[in-house]
């Protein structure tokens, strides 16, 4: 099996870039750093279009400051 070829929901060897867990691969963060976003969040992050990458790359700046999880803002 290679790493393309993994099942839903297996794990991945990268870890939750928040709190470091375990993560699921095709997943941006754990299941529990997750559920600390705020619903607008979520919801935009769950978009597939050509912003995708951008609220990836706000996402991601965010964990990098340290700032709670639930003080993201990323507009759609």
């Amino acid at each position: 099996m290679t790493g393309r070829s993994r099942p839903r929901g297996a794990y991945t060897a990268s870890p939750c870039p928040a709190c470091r867990a375990p993560k699921r691969s095709r997943w941006y963060l754990c299941g529990h750093c997750w559920n600390a976003l705020p619903e607008p969040v979520r919801t935009a992050l769950n978009l597939h279009d050509d912003q995708a990458h951008r609220r990836l790359r706000e996402l991601h700046a965010h964990i990098a400051a340290g700032l709670p999880l639930g003080q993201l803002e990323i507009n759609p």
